[in-house]
């Protein structure tokens, strides 16, 4: 817990402010009326957004539904304006996967009661899936298409064809924001079909959706049929969890979670294998909320929702003996996780630390502590300087689940995972420059000039300064400026500083979002 703590004995700074001047309105006036205003992808009432292409792409999409946004709003007519509450729709508004730009503004009409404008605008949410790879003699394709916000309703689907190296498979996928008519209850299904190979999921739930919100409640249940040469595997898991708001309030939120998660696997074959578990699940939300609203920083031209407040989020999972059910393993799975941010002027500050193990027959393993640091400065015209630091520390780490570092671990110009060990450490330095908003109304463009470090080593190797693995590079950010999620693709050239010689200084790499 000391290790934990260490992060957050920092000298406070000023917190992010209040809900902005137009949401606030004189306490405990009554909302009259509550209007929606839905605004397509492009804007054709704008000349610049008046061409033949934009006008196609809004006839194809369809506006999302006045009932999908109403049900989605914290408050209702008749209720007294809450600034908080209007501010909190606002940012679950933009959390929408259909919906890129959400806005509201009240205003106090003449009767001394307040009138709402709720206005949103549509991401492009139609995505055609469409993608060749061919190394040696071997060739992947990937064909297919998917729907974010099927006939404007919140729904969204997608099928999607594969076929790696020789292995062909077809996804299929259904998520419906709204069972029936129980709000705010979601489903979602998926299915994965392949030779000799099912995978079937279900899974409901209506989660903590508010502040305000006093309970969520869930279940799921898969099954997975896979072979494995002569045999054959076949797992089935069901689970159930619920929630608990204590005192619900928009200043902070204390949660407690219980859940159950029940699991079977058989496989067959020369060496026929059984596994039984029933795992419990405990968990707590303590969260002060104090939310800073800014652009720049993980995305390009969209709002970003940070929340600055402290946060602490243990989490048991214990699966006990049950003879009766051929049940023998108990092992006790203890985590935690501490976050806070800080902000003053156009610098932000987001810290996270964390805490995880495994004890199992008297022994504690899989013991991982880790820290996690980025800062931000946005005071710079077209560009954000951003730094990150993390450090990882391991004890008894099973061997097949050391720390890895590598491209696809932030340390870019070496292998995908090229190094493990017990203790790791990354520090990574952006000037993440914007070079052009909206590009035909359809893309962000910006670059990136990065330098990486880091390393992971075993815990019987000292630390020298020397083992540190550096990189520099360059890098190419694309972003759809009209979809909800405004996330980069980055294309990064790096050069590796330091390393084994034999394999190329220089490494490309195309990956999803930013590199923190």
């Amino acid at each position: 817990m000391r290790y934990l703590l260490l992060l957050f004995c920092v000298n406070a700074a000023p917190l992010a402010a209040a809900p902005r001047a137009t949401l606030r309105l004189p306490a405990g006036l009554i909302i009259s009326s509550i209007t929606i205003e839905s605004h397509n992808v492009f804007e054709t009432e704008l000349p610049a957004e008046n061409k033949f292409l934009y006008r196609t792409a809004n006839r194809v999409h369809s506006v999302t539904h006045d009932q999908v946004i109403r049900r989605e709003l914290l408050f209702e007519v008749g209720d007294r304006y809450d600034a908080a509450l209007a501010a909190e729709t606002e940012r679950n508004l933009r959390a929408l996967p259909f919906v890129r730009r959400a806005e509201i503004e009240p205003k106090v009409n003449g009767n001394g009661t307040v009138d709402v404008l709720v206005r949103t605008y549509d991401s492009w949410t139609l995505e055609v899936v469409a993608n060749y790879k061919r190394a040696g003699a071997a060739t992947s394709i990937k064909a297919g298409l998917a729907e974010g916000n099927i006939m404007g309703l919140g729904k969204a689907g997608s099928a999607v064809y594969s076929n790696d190296w020789g292995a062909g498979s077809a996804d299929f996928s259904y998520k419906d924001r709204q069972f029936l008519r129980f709000k705010r209850l979601q489903y979602s299904m998926a299915a994965r079909v392949a030779p000799g190979t099912r995978n079937l999921s279900l899974s409901f739930d209506r989660p903590f959706y508010a502040s305000i919100a006093r309970s969520a409640v869930g279940g799921a249940i898969s099954y997975a049929s896979t072979p494995a040469g002569a045999a054959s595997r076949r797992v089935l898991e069901a689970g159930v969890n619920y929630g608990i708001s204590m005192a619900p309030s928009t200043e902070r939120t204390r949660r407690v979670k219980f859940g159950i998660l029940a699991h079977r696997a058989e496989s067959t074959g020369p060496l026929p294998d059984r596994e039984r578990s029933l795992t419990l699940k405990l968990g707590a939300d303590w969260e002060e909320l104090d939310f800073l609203t800014a652009r720049r920083i993980r995305k390009f031209t969209h709002d970003e929702d940070y929340n600055l407040g402290l946060g602490v989020f243990p989490a048991l999972a214990w699966a006990p003996a049950i003879p009766a059910l051929g049940i023998a393993q108990t092992p006790l799975m203890p985590s935690i996780n501490v976050r806070k941010g800080y902000t003053w002027g156009n610098q932000l500050v987001l810290l996270e630390s964390g805490y995880s193990s495994n004890y199992f027959k008297g022994h504690n393993g899989n013991i991982v502590a880790s820290s996690d640091a980025s800062y931000f400065l946005r005071g710079l015209r077209f560009q954000t300087l951003a730094c990150h630091i993390s450090a990882a520390l391991g004890w008894r780490l099973d061997p097949a689940a050391p720390l890895l570092l590598g491209e696809f671990n932030g340390l870019r110009g070496y292998g995908g995972s090229e190094f493990s060990g017990s203790r790791r450490f990354l520090l990574n330095i952006e000037d993440r420059v914007y070079v052009w908003d909206e590009l035909l109304r359809l893309m962000d463009v910006g670059l990136v000039f990065f330098y990486d470090s880091g390393y992971a080593w075993p815990k019987s190797s000292p630390v020298r300064l020397a083992d540190l693995k550096n990189s520099v590079g360059v890098g190419l950010r694309v972003a759809p400026s009209r979809s909800s999620g405004n996330s980069p693709v980055r294309i990064d050239l790096a050069r590796a500083l330091n390393g084994d010689s034999n394999r190329p200084s220089w490494s490309l790499s195309i990956l999803g979002g930013q590199a923190f």
